[in-house]
């Protein structure tokens, strides 16, 4: 079951940190995969930020952002092809964001939330906190490669 897009804005727009904010955030090395969870500072309503790397191509990541565990509200992908269900086609880095009718089935330009093409991983995610307006976040650990 998804939500409704006024839902999608208001969750979007609420505070948020993370429930444990004395482990720093590791970006790699590769491969890695972890969830934290982030809590509401307004409500009880509880999102996960999840962050994948493989081990196969070490440079391609993935950021999702969930709301009870299915939702994702946010998913942003540094690589690979989209097609979106009106034709429109991405190559490369490209973000999807929560659409009624649709969850997470839209891509659209990274530009839209602020990331350009040449930002690091570390700035990536933190725009990606930012968007999510998610509040005093933890250190992030930059990887080594």
């Amino acid at each position: 079951m998804g939500i409704t897009q006024s839902e999608y804005d208001f969750l979007m727009s609420q505070e948020k940190v993370f429930d444990d904010s004395s482990t720093p955030i590791e970006l790699g090395p590769a491969p890695i995969h972890w969830t934290r969870q982030i809590n509401s500072l307004s409500s009880k309503d509880i999102f996960l930020i999840d962050f994948y790397r493989g081990s196969i191509e070490i440079l391609k990541y993935t950021v999702n952002k969930r709301y009870r565990q299915t939702i994702i509200m946010l998913r942003y992908d540094n690589g690979g092809r989209h097609t979106n269900p009106d034709g429109e086609k991405f190559e490369g880095q490209h973000i999807h964001l929560y659409k009624e009718g649709f969850n997470d089935k839209f891509a659209y330009p990274v530009s839209v939330i602020g990331i350009e093409e040449t930002d690091s991983i570390e700035r990536v995610f933190t725009k990606i906190l930012y968007f999510c307006n998610i509040k005093r976040v933890p250190t992030i650990e930059i990887p080594m490669f």
